[in-house]
């Protein structure tokens, strides 16, 4: 049986898809004792505070006003972020042109405002900016001559052409007047890491994906199948409310390979938010359990996300070759040199780096803190 909290936030996720009424939320909560701090941390972890007030806003004399205000708070905060994030980000681009890059913002506000209708209604933490690969080197140079630090800088300035092979984007940060950290994400590569296919930007958004041009439905689809799907199996209620919404304006034509992602979401939909979209295929059931546990459960404090999302992965694989592609796949990725192990120590070569891996890994295996 669901926890009443639980039951709560799928609720406001229902009345905001209207796939159920505010009344029968009212109802739901006159009838149960409620933790609303609990609520608030739950809204928090699935990053739909905005919508979860949204809808309890509305419902006057039913939530307590104490309640109310964490989320009043917190949204009024956000939408100051937001509008923050949206001015420097325009100056970072503008600066970005004098110097010959060709960047453009997505997701974060670009997408709140398509399919939202509001950049205050999405939670985000990070600016989203793409970039071409070959325009790397000068986006370092510019944002680090502007002040911002870059995550894993040594990584990059020691091994630049590994770097690029093996991380879709390079990130910076800095400290703002507010004292808010400033994060910036510049892409060159949709998520790929692990994942059994490969995209390029061109391919979800057309050969123009840079020019600056509003991205269709259609194209934000396709992306977020990669990203919320493919890349990371649905994590939390925002990524299932995304694929809905933007459902809505479809139909879309996808790629075989993305097919089976799109009916993961429908069928997790379905269930847990009454969306009306039926799978057009079977969803292995195992694969479909874990992620309803995962979404529905407190996440454990041993939990390890790489060996969740490994194994979510290898059940959703349903043929042999296909289960060994995908844990040779990973036994590369783990004996793989990766930045946090240049960062952790300087070997005059990189093949070095080889041999001190597998140390590395059993040091952190007995000490995962």
């Amino acid at each position: 049986m669901r926890q009443p909290e639980v039951t709560i936030l799928l609720l406001c996720c229902r009345v905001y898809l209207q796939t159920s009424s505010a009344s029968t939320l009212c109802t739901y909560i006159s009838g149960q004792p409620v933790d609303w701090q609990r609520v608030y941390k739950l809204s928090a972890r699935h990053r739909i505070r905005p919508v979860v007030f949204h809808v309890l806003n509305k419902l006057h004399g039913v939530v307590p006003a104490e309640a109310l205000q964490l989320f009043k708070a917190y949204c009024r905060e956000f939408s100051v972020f937001a509008f923050d994030r949206k001015m420097v980000t325009d100056d970072i681009i503008a600066r970005l042109q004098q110097h010959g890059v060709t960047a453009r913002f997505y997701k974060g506000m670009d997408f709140s405002q398509m399919v939202y209708h509001d950049i205050g209604m999405r939670e985000f933490t990070d600016m989203d900016i793409i970039i071409r690969e070959d325009q790397v080197a000068t986006v370092v140079s510019i944002m680090q001559a502007n002040g911002y630090e870059m995550h894993l800088e040594q990584y990059f300035s020691s091994y630049p052409d590994h770097f690029k092979d093996h991380t879709k984007e390079v990130v910076f940060g800095k400290r703002c007047s507010r004292g808010k950290w400033l994060s910036f994400e510049f892409h060159y590569r949709p998520p790929e890491t692990l994942m059994t296919m490969q995209y390029q930007f061109e391919e979800l958004l057309g050969s123009d994906y840079i020019s600056g041009r509003d991205y269709t439905y259609e194209e934000y689809y396709k992306l977020m199948l990669v990203n919320n799907g493919a890349s990371d199996f649905y994590p939390h209620l925002r990524s299932l409310l995304d694929m809905a919404l933007l459902y809505r304006h479809g139909p879309y034509n996808i790629s075989t390979e993305l097919q089976g992602f799109e009916d993961l979401w429908k069928q997790l939909a379905s269930n847990l938010l009454g969306f009306p979209a039926a799978a057009t295929g079977p969803v292995p059931e195992k694969t479909y359990h874990l992620l309803m546990k995962r979404l529905l459960d407190e996440p454990s404090r041993k939990e390890n996300k790489f060996l969740q999302l490994a194994f979510i992965r290898f059940t959703f694989m349903t043929s042999l070759k296909a289960k060994y592609i995908v844990l040779m796949q990973y036994l590369r990725f783990l004996l793989r040199p990766n930045g946090e192990d240049v960062m952790t120590m300087r070997m005059p070569y990189f093949f070095l780096y080889y041999f001190t891996k597998p140390f590395r890994l059993l040091k952190k295996l007995r000490n995962p803190a």
